[in-house]
């Protein structure tokens, strides 16, 4: 999460945009993490993945999907990333010019 909002941060100027989504049961753990961790993108909850699993199909966490301003799917990463590497940081800047 740390790299993610680096890049972030690195590109928020030029669009981009990010949106977290949470399915932990426990809100308290949710809080808990963000206290530790400062994030400067939302956080939305999804309690137990109900709305993920149905409208966007995701059955692994986590799971990033790219979208271009088109708001097409452009790329779909599941499990852990690096944000910072540079593959992804190109895939992402091409897409914001």
């Amino acid at each position: 999460m740390a790299s993610l909002n680096r890049l972030y941060l690195a590109y928020r100027s030029q669009g981009l945009e990010v949106l977290a989504i949470s399915v932990d049961e426990d809100i308290h753990l949710v809080r808990e993490f963000l206290v530790k961790l400062t994030l400067d993108f939302p956080i939305l909850l999804d309690r137990g993945a109900v709305r993920t699993k149905q409208e966007f199909k995701v059955t692994r966490f986590p799971t990033t999907f790219l979208v271009d301003r088109s708001q097409r799917i452009r790329n779909i990463w599941i499990g852990e990333r690096d944000w910072d590497a540079p593959a992804i940081r190109s895939e992402v800047a091409a897409l914001l010019t």
